[in-house]
């Protein structure tokens, strides 16, 4: 009789382990189809942290919107449409590849940054991540896959602006082991440093 309540607990436990397994996939690297923000409709999380910040961030949201830029697309290792903006500075002039932050958007976590790279005399090309902004995906791997995707965001910026550009891989927070974790692929001479801003290991 023991047997039949050992295999049945055994079963239980396993299903809650199963559930509890689901739940945190969906939970943590799981993103829902995402619709594109209206005009006037800006990304900003609610939270108390977020609303000194609020009013410079639409801001610069707006200001970017505005900026003349180029939308560009590149189709990743496993056929995911990923997009970004490109702004430039000046022709020539050194490029940042810039990526943001977990459940972030190019849009909302590199608004200010092509504010700095124009005052550097940079030009700019912010990324959605997949599962991110506009780009396609519904699976977040932390670095995984999108490093794959930087060295494809690199490939694509050298056959746009020529094989003597000199590029800067820069990413926040997940963006940063993204930037980091292409850093130890084989990457181009092209690019000529890397930024990981608060990264992760």
């Amino acid at each position: 009789m023991w047997i039949y309540y050992f295999i049945g607990s055994f079963g239980a436990l396993l299903l809650l382990f199963i559930a509890a397994l689901i739940y945190c996939f969906f939970k943590v690297f799981y993103s829902p189809k995402r619709k594109p923000l209206a005009e006037g409709v800006y990304d900003i999380p609610p939270g108390d942290e977020y609303a000194p910040f609020r009013d410079r961030m639409i801001a610069w949201m707006e200001g970017v919107r505005k900026m003349p830029h180029e939308k560009l697309s590149i189709t990743s290792h496993d056929g995911l449409k990923l997009f970004g903006k490109y702004y430039e500075c000046k022709k020539g002039a050194i490029t940042e590849i810039l990526f943001h932050g977990y459940r972030g958007s190019a849009e909302r976590d590199l608004c200010a940054a092509v504010e700095r790279c124009f005052a550097l005399g940079r030009n700019a090309l912010i990324v959605d991540q997949r599962a991110s902004g506009e780009s396609e995906g519904h699976v977040i791997s932390f670095g995984i896959n999108e490093r794959l995707d930087c060295l494809a965001w690199v490939k694509c910026a050298i056959e746009k602006f020529g094989p003597e550009v000199k590029l800067v891989l820069t990413g926040i927070s997940m963006g940063g082991s993204t930037v980091l974790l292409a850093s130890g692929e084989e990457l181009p001479e092209n690019v000529v440093a890397i930024l990981g801003d608060c990264p992760f290991s």
